[in-house]
């Protein structure tokens, strides 16, 4: 099953906050692992409000209040958990880009299905795609106490689309 576009699409938006969107085409793996970093290469304006420098050019405040959300282009096999040899190699450029940074903020990894199927069936699908790739990228390297899987199953569809559309079919990467 092809899964959409993470925030993941299997191939993560707050209120009064920034909310970083670009297309999977758009933006790659490790774009969104920079986006995550406690201290980004882009975005960031360097200067205090009265002109001068800052004395300390990068810090958590920077990202503060900014919702991350990307989607990656990702495959399971069908209604499975399992990931596809073209998803593991996207989570292994991810993985990689997110240890290259150190230091990053949590994120939660959140699956989303369309509605075909039973509500408990899609339910427990999406958890398993996330809890999947949470898993995968822990192997990799990448500190699990900063990522979260959860599962929405078909009750979050995306904007401007019903349930039953198959984009919904996607993981998502957010981080608030």
């Amino acid at each position: 099953m092809t899964a959409g576009n993470l925030v993941l699409k299997w191939a993560a938006a707050g209120l009064l906050a920034i909310v970083v969107a670009v297309p999977a085409s758009a933006q790659s793996v490790e774009s969104l692992a920079d986006a995550l970093s406690d201290c980004p290469t882009a975005g960031v304006t360097q200067v205090n409000p009265d002109g001068t420098r800052p004395d300390v050019p990068c810090t958590r405040q920077w990202v503060k209040g900014k919702v991350v959300r990307q989607d990656i282009n990702m495959s399971f096999e069908k209604g499975s958990a399992r990931l596809t040899a073209s998803a593991m190699g996207t989570l292994d450029r991810f993985a990689a880009a997110l240890r290259s940074i150190g230091s990053f903020r949590s994120f939660s990894v959140e699956g989303h299905t369309d509605s075909s199927g039973s509500r408990a069936l899609n339910a427990a699908l999406s958890q398993s795609r996330a809890t999947a790739v949470v898993g995968y990228l822990a192997g990799k390297g990448v500190d699990r106490s900063r990522m979260s899987a959860r599962g929405f199953g078909f009750d979050r569809p995306l904007s401007g689309r019903n349930a039953a559309d198959p984009a919904n079919r996607r993981v998502e990467v957010v981080a608030r």
